[in-house]
């Protein structure tokens, strides 16, 4: 059978290697992905610490007249002395004035100045003295009489606070809870005046970080405490000895519980499961607290050792 030349030199075509070409390469396989670094890879390594810590948080606040009652004339008359002053510490043994009535008021009135005292003596069991004292101790917060005024019956003659509170809040950012019987020294702005306070109320300043509106009784009124006036102290959170101690900025918040990434030690394990046999005090600073704000300390003082 005869092949014809066009499909002669087709087949030779088809059947040589190319020229020149060599035997062909292998094909190129394609780079293997980059493996990526895990997030904790090269993690700062720190230990829990031990030590003592402190926490206070400056206050300041104004002073407030709380359960007030009012001390009223028993009778139509004139108060001969007024025996206290405003902001005086008081109790039901303190006379805070003396008064007698109108008819003993005009004896007196038609007295000399050398009779007067025989007159008070010789008229004594009939037109005596009335002393005017507080029912409960507390602190005089008014007084709206003066010595030889002319009182009616019902008319006010003080006013007596059984509680004295500062209302106020903290200046700084507080991270540690707060709780009722926290007690704070505060100090009279002017005059530097020293009392003893203990939180009674607080509340959490709306859309603030770590402020609160505080609610502070003086405990100590004997030596008599200002109404109105600004006080400032330091209220005492609380305070650790030998405690595990770490930078805040070193826990992680999650789900509305905290958690620090400690070394663990191991014991049996499976592809699936692997037993816990405990933690050492090293662990892991997490790898994004440096995108974190600057941390602020939590309290006015703390020692480690």
């Amino acid at each position: 059978m005869k092949i014809k030349p066009l499909s002669a030199a087709l087949l030779l075509l088809l059947c040589a290697p190319a020229s020149g070409a060599g035997p062909a390469a292998p094909a190129k396989a394609a780079p293997a992905p980059a493996q990526a670094a895990l997030p904790w890879e090269g993690a700062a390594q720190h230990s829990i610490r031990t030590g003592d810590i402190a926490v206070y948080t400056p206050v300041t606040g104004i002073s407030t007249a709380q359960e007030t009652y009012d001390i009223f004339a028993p009778f139509d008359g004139r108060v001969e002395e007024v025996q206290t002053e405003m902001f005086a510490f008081v109790t039901p043994k303190h006379i805070l004035a003396r008064m007698v009535s109108t008819e003993m008021a005009a004896l007196l009135d038609s007295s000399s100045e050398e009779s007067r005292k025989q007159t008070e003596r010789r008229w004594q069991d009939v037109y005596s003295f009335t002393e005017v004292k507080p029912e409960t101790e507390g602190v005089v917060t008014n007084v709206y009489i003066e010595p030889r005024t002319r009182v009616n019956k019902g008319d006010r003659l003080f006013t007596v606070a059984k509680k004295v509170v500062i209302i106020g809040k903290n200046t700084e950012t507080l991270y540690s809870k707060l709780a009722p019987g926290m007690t704070a020294k505060v100090k009279h702005l002017r005059t530097e005046a020293e009392f003893d306070t203990t939180l009674v109320n607080f509340l959490r300043v709306k859309n603030s970080q770590g402020l609160n509106r505080l609610w502070l009784e003086v405990t100590d009124l004997k030596n008599g405490v200002k109404i109105g006036e600004q006080f400032d102290g330091q209220l005492f959170i609380g305070k650790s000895s030998n405690a595990m101690l770490v930078p805040r900025g070193h826990i992680i918040d999650a789900g509305g519980r905290r958690f620090l990434v400690t070394e663990i030690t191991t014991g049996l394990e499976t592809a699936e499961e692997t037993e816990i046999l405990g933690h050492s005090s090293l662990y892991l600073e997490p790898p994004f607290t440096a995108a974190r704000s600057p941390e602020a300390k939590d309290g006015k003082s703390k020692k480690d050792r």
